[in-house]
């Protein structure tokens, strides 16, 4: 047993190739964090974009949803900035817990409890990704800020977050009956 209780095991010699492609995506999902993160901190930008870009038109936009940023109050360019931090944040965060996940399966950690805390993790802000879709829409609707019938989304990030999710648990019950069967024998 290893010192979080998980079984230690020895991996076969073909998981090799699945650390190497690991390691590969957690470089892959390190460069999504920090663009979300990049992104997030550009979109504080918006309230003073008519300082900044004082002539032409100019446009912010994400997931689908793009906003005009002419001609609106400060209050309205920050609704606007509301709206797209709401779309962001769950994005950074599951590009956080998601390169955590492949971060440790290059490292030969699977059954690990830190592994699947960050996939329950990623499951639950890919769940809020698709919850926050909804709320940034309905903000920029009810403000006046996204013309009628542009709303669009997908219920993929919501099937694959609670598919994600459930996973999570069921790796959690494999490694509690490997730790009990490890202890029988």
């Amino acid at each position: 047993m290893s010192a979080v209780g998980t079984p230690t095991v020895t991996l076969s010699p073909g998981f090799s190739r699945a650390r190497k492609l690991s390691r590969v995506m957690a470089v892959v999902f390190s460069i999504g964090f920090w663009m979300m993160l990049l992104a997030s901190v550009a979109c504080l930008s918006i309230p003073f974009t008519p300082w900044l870009v004082p002539h032409g038109p100019v446009s912010v936009g994400f997931q689908g949803i793009t906003v005009s940023l002419n001609g609106h109050s400060t209050g309205q360019l920050l609704w606007v900035l509301v709206a797209m931090e709401i779309l962001i944040l769950p994005l950074v965060f599951l590009m956080h817990h998601t390169r955590r996940v492949f971060g440790n399966f290059a490292k030969g950690e699977i059954f690990a409890l830190p592994v699947i805390g960050h996939i329950r993790h990623a499951g639950l802000w890919l769940i809020v990704s698709f919850v926050a879709n909804i709320v940034s829409q309905t903000v920029l609707g009810a403000t006046g800020l996204m013309p009628a019938g542009q709303a669009q989304g997908s219920t993929w990030p919501l099937v694959i977050g609670v598919v994600t999710y459930i996973a999570a648990y069921v790796m959690e019950e494999a490694r509690r009956i490997a730790a009990d069967h490890a202890e029988i024998v």
